[in-house]
Parts: C-alpha cells; structure tokens; sequence
C-alpha cells in the first residue's frame, strides 16, 4: 500500500466497530511500514479520528518509526516542546502513551494555581512553582546518577523525582506554560537553567539545585569559577531546537556510558539533524 487512494480507503474504514475491519485495516498498514505509521501520526491531530488513530497506533510504533516522527515534528514550524519530548522519548520505548508526561504536569500546575493570590507578581508566581515542584514534590538533582538515561528522559525523572539539570529545567518550563509564567531555556554550559527576562534585570531559576534564584551576577560568576568566560551569550535564552540538541547531546554520553553504541549513534543523528536546522535558521 503506497497510493494516497488506498490510504484515503483506509481512513474511511478507521471508526468502523468491527474487529474484522480492524483486523485489516492493521493488516494493511504494517505492509505499509513506516509510511503507514507516519500517516496514522498524522491523524492524531484529527478531532473525529484521533481515538481510533491512536489506538492502531499501539500496535505499530517502532524505534525507527518514532524517530522519524520525531525528525518530522522537527521540520514542522510549530515545533512544540514538549510533544518533541514526548516524540524523542519514544525512540527508546515506542510504547509511550501520548499523555505519557500530561497528567503530572497538569497537576503541577494545578497545586500552583491553588496557591496563587493575585495579585502576584511574575518572581513571586516562579517562587511558588519551585516550592510545588522541588519543595512538595521532591524533584531533585540526580547526583548519584548523571550519567544515566533516566535521569533525562522526563517519563522517567517524573516516576524517580531525579534528574539532571535539563530535565528538569524542562519539568519547570512545561508546568510554567501552562501557568502563562514567561520562563524561557538557558543554555549555560555545564548548567542549563531557567531565565525569566521581564523587568530591568533578568531572573535565573537553578532547577538542579533546588530552583534557587540566580542574578545575572551570579550566573556570571558560577561561569568564571569554572574557568568559562562569562560571555553574554551564554545568559540569553536558547531556542527550541537547542534545547532539544542539548538533551540529544546528555543522550550521546549517557548512552555511551552504558555501552549502548546504537542508541548513542542514533542521538548523534538527531544533534546533527538538529545543527543543521539551527544553521538554516
């Protein structure tokens, strides 16, 4: 099956109850390949076929097929953060339901509104999301184990409460957005954190070390103390793609370290596929 008239065919077919139809449908969308999946990823989006979309999805996804659908989010213009998350993850367990991340950041948020009483201001709104976050919930620097896949990979940090510091700079960042809280990725080198750039001087949230706040002073001195110059690019915010190049970095070196060539080298491609966005950019 390769003609767009036989997967039209198909869609026709996708909300039909009979186990028999399914059955074939399945059928011929596995002799599809990675075209198939990628199709069936498209409707997800589709109100009317998302359910039944995703429920032959189960049964389709591959570590190959989630990579190029993670590739292909990349290219989209509306990369979104934290389904490229979702969608890099399940490279490394493709079996990763779509609300994988949603139920726990949705909660996050919702401890933090509760303790919200406007007015407040944007430090103040950043302060109680730490206390939910690192305080509450207990999220941590994962010291003990850094140079583990897990302590990046969010599903995973969400179920340990351990992470590294870009992980769960992350874990901030979603929660923030649902929060409307105007927090942004840093991408200092050695210490990725969050940065707030509302008012004369910005705000600097270490989320490895427990969300204390930084001033640009500050962050420029943690930069000289380890013998990096304190450029001021490095206190400015990182796009999307960076953010995500510096996760599929932490990958390369974690998954070296666990002597998992394949995973290692599949990384690597997603940190070139990555530059080369940014350098057409």
């Amino acid at each position: 099956m390769t003609h767009d008239a036989e997967l039209a065919t198909l869609e026709r077919l996708l909300d039909d109850p009979s186990p028999v139809v399914r059955q074939a449908v399945l059928t011929k969308l596995k002799a599809a390949g990675l075209k198939g999946v990628l199709w069936l990823e498209t409707l997800t989006h589709d109100e009317s076929l998302a359910t039944h979309a995703k429920v032959l999805l189960v049964d389709l996804r591959t570590p190959e097929a989630a990579a190029q659908s993670f590739l292909t989010h990349l290219r989209d213009g509306q990369c979104d953060l934290e389904q490229a998350c979702l969608l890099l993850e399940r490279t490394t367990n493709p079996s990763l339901c779509d609300d994988a991340y949603a139920a726990e950041l949705d909660r996050l948020a919702t401890r933090t509104r509760e303790l919200m009483a406007e007015p407040l201001d944007v430090r103040a709104k950043c302060r109680l999301l730490c206390r939910v976050i690192f305080g509450e919930e207990g999220y941590r620097g994962a010291q003990e184990s850094f140079a583990v896949p897990s302590s990046s990979l969010l599903s995973q940090v969400i179920q340990s409460r351990r992470g590294i510091p870009i992980s769960l700079c992350l874990i901030f960042l979603l929660v923030a957005r649902r929060l409307g809280l105007p927090a942004e990725p840093v991408g200092l080198p050695g210490r990725f954190m969050v940065g707030v750039f509302r008012g004369r001087e910005p705000l600097y949230i270490d989320c490895y070390e427990g969300g204390a706040f930084r001033t640009r002073a500050e962050v420029q001195l943690l930069l000289l103390d380890n013998q990096l110059p304190a450029d001021e690019a490095f206190l400015q915010p990182v796009t999307t793609h960076q953010t995500l190049a510096r996760c599929c970095r932490n990958l390369v070196s974690q998954f070296e370290a666990q002597g998992d060539d394949r995973s290692s080298r599949l990384f690597l491609g997603f940190v070139h596929a990555l530059d080369k966005h940014d350098e057409r950019a």
